[in-house]
């Protein structure tokens, strides 16, 4: 980028005034408050959209009396000559020349858009500017003054890994969420773990068999009529009792022809519900609306009703003023005041339409909702209904099951029922006979208990598989994160090292040319940008250097960092000799004039002797009268 014009306009101490640029040097020289810094501030500001001066505001760099101020650059790029116009109000314009004319390329308030425009067009960012390119009074103590922190991010943000940063940030909070999602899962795991020693299938084997004994011995006892007897009772109460639960399932399914049936329903009024939301927001705004445009039809037809009395008033002045009407000028206001009314009127009336229609809409939803509530209860309902009639008939076909096997048709009449009870009760009792009636329902009992633990561990199994699942892919997501984290963390010490490594020798190079340390190594990576030096083999602290020297080092510092991140051709020092003795300004006018060969150098300077190392420069003279 090559700048060939400096055009402001109610910006700083200027009304409006340009200022020609050329390659090579640029002197702007003047005394103090001549607009040298003005135009130092103008080239940075149209470029970056900030002032030069960190926290100050960019309402402050317009002209005092003025609305708002405006700077503009003409320069030329890739050999296509373009003009950036920024103002303080945040407005954005870049023209191109074309077969020479001036075209609108872009024209823009948002600052996000246009700073993402000037980045790819032109590849300008504001951080690195201000730390490779401009110069300001008092820069280099502020940065000595950063904290390491604050260094790290102005580095990163220069490297371009601040979005690496963003990642490796969100990879870390993801890996801590796993973390403990893989904690959750452990305990999970301890709380279904069980031994393997309780062998439930097993002993479940052995008391079906020992229980098959003792029924046979039973039923030899007592020819099997009593068990049988007691089989067939247990077998009708339970058809009773699973009857009941099927007609309870019925009549709470009235109208629907089954539970899934029910939350389709329920589903279709969920989405209806859901569609309606918002219905009480969009109904109060409407009556806010009656009311206003109520309000504005009584003050047109009082305005109308007073105009109207004027005219009908022979004495043909404003009772106000007193100054003379004419009627036909008032009967216009009246008749455009009518039709005013009439539109609001036709408003209104559209207005308490709709009001009417989502008042119904309302109402409508309401009752779905209360409907929505009884179908909820009425699944609860079914949902226990269905256990229970599931319970039962499990019971109901463990009995059909023991009276087949006796032998028995669970289509036994009443009558034959009957007489098993009878042919059981004509067996006279003795002890042999209940203790064996006793060790049966012992032991049913203790089946009983046996499958119903077996069934939790079986569930409890299952759970643990899935949860056993579950921690592998945590853990192999904790892995993935694990290695993305250190694979980030690689790629930016990578770019550190790929970066800085070419500043040192940048830096290293131009030390050598001024001669002004004697041997020097530095280390830029060390603190975070802040210079580590080794002077004649001794190490020294930065600190410690006198204040040309700091000032040699840190502009030798922003040229070297420059040609490694990219310089967009350009330097702007405002007043670098400020502060030096004769000896350190003929060392910074070589430095400039070095410079000059490679890129163009706009230096500000109130010093003769500054002009006259300068000689030759193109020189743009300030005076505090201009």
């Amino acid at each position: 980028m090559r700048l060939e014009r400096i055009r402001l306009k109610t910006f700083g101490c200027f009304q409006q005034q340009d200022f020609e640029m050329s390659d090579g040097i640029n002197l702007i020289f003047g005394p103090n408050f001549s607009g040298k810094s003005t135009l130092v501030n103008a080239i940075f500001f149209t470029l970056t959209g900030k002032p030069i001066v960190p926290r100050v505001d960019a309402t402050a760099i317009k002209s005092a009396k003025s609305y708002s101020g405006t700077a503009g650059l003409q320069f030329v790029e890739n050999d296509e000559r373009y003009m950036l116009f920024r103002g303080t109000g945040k407005r954005f314009q870049l023209r191109q020349e074309k077969n020479g004319e001036w075209h609108i390329v872009f024209d823009d308030k948002r600052v996000t858009v246009v700073e993402a425009t000037l980045k790819d067009k032109f590849g300008i960012m504001h951080d690195r500017l201000a730390l490779t390119t401009f110069l300001r009074e008092g820069e280099i103590f502020e940065f000595l003054a950063r904290q390491p922190a604050t260094r790290r991010d102005v580095l990163f943000a220069l490297l371009g890994i601040d979005r690496l940063i963003e990642v490796r940030e969100r990879f870390i909070d993801a890996r801590r969420l796993a973390k403990r999602e893989r904690n959750r899962i452990q305990a999970h795991q301890n709380s279904l773990r069980f031994s393997a020693q309780n062998e439930h299938k097993k002993e479940i084997e052995r008391i079906e068999a020992k229980l098959k004994e003792l029924e046979r011995a039973y039923g030899t006892e007592t020819g099997d009529a009593e068990l049988i007897a007691e089989w067939k009772q247990s077998h009708r109460q339970t058809q009773t009792q699973l009857h009941a639960l099927t007609q309870d399932q019925t009549e709470t399914l009235s109208g629907f022809n089954n539970i899934s049936h029910l939350r389709e329903m329920m589903t279709t009024i969920e989405t209806a519900v859901k569609e309606a939301t918002g219905l009480e927001k969009e109904r109060e705004e409407l009556i806010q609306k009656i009311g206003s445009i109520d309000s504005q039809i009584a003050a047109l037809t009082k305005v109308c009703d007073t105009l109207r009395s004027l005219i009908e008033n022979n004495d043909g002045h404003c009772p106000t003023c007193h100054q003379k009407l004419e009627q036909e000028i008032v009967q216009k206001i009246i008749e455009e005041k009518e039709t005013e009314k009439l539109q609001l009127s036709a408003e209104l009336d559209n207005h308490k339409k709709s009001l009417a229609e989502k008042t119904e809409s309302l109402e409508s939803r309401q009752e779905l909702e209360q409907r929505l509530q009884t179908l909820q209860a009425k699944t609860t309902r079914l949902e226990q209904l269905e256990q229970d009639i599931e319970k039962m008939r499990t019971e109901l076909d463990t009995l059909t099951t023991r009276l087949n096997e006796k032998g028995v048709s669970e289509e036994a009449t009443d009558e034959s029922f009957n007489n098993d009870v009878q042919s059981a009760e004509s067996i006279p009792e003795n002890l042999d006979k209940r203790q064996l009636k006793e060790r049966i329902d012992s032991e049913r009992k203790k089946l009983e208990k046996l499958k119903q633990e077996e069934a939790v561990q079986l569930d409890r199994l299952e759970r643990l598989q899935k949860v056993n699942a579950e921690a592998e892919q945590v853990e192999r997501t904790t892995l993935s994160l694990e290695l993305a984290c250190a694979g980030v963390d690689k790629t930016i010490e990578t770019l550190q090292r790929q970066i800085l490594k070419p500043a040192e020798e940048e830096l290293h190079r131009r030390l050598e040319q001024m001669e002004l340390f004697g041997r020097t190594r530095i280390d830029l990576q060390k603190q975070h940008l802040l210079p580590s030096l080794k002077i004649d083999g001794v190490d020294r602290s930065l600190m410690l250097l006198s204040g040309s020297e700091k000032m040699f080092l840190y502009l030798c510092f922003k040229v070297a960092l420059a040609k490694v991140l990219g310089n967009p051709g350009f330097f702007v020092f405002d007043d670098p000799t400020l502060h030096l003795d004769d000896e350190r300004k003929v060392l910074m006018v070589d430095f400039i004039r070095q410079l000059a060969e490679d890129h163009q150098v706009v230096v500000t300077s109130y010093d003769e002797e500054v002009r006259a190392g300068l000689e030759g420069a193109h020189l743009i003279e300030m005076s505090r009268e201009s």
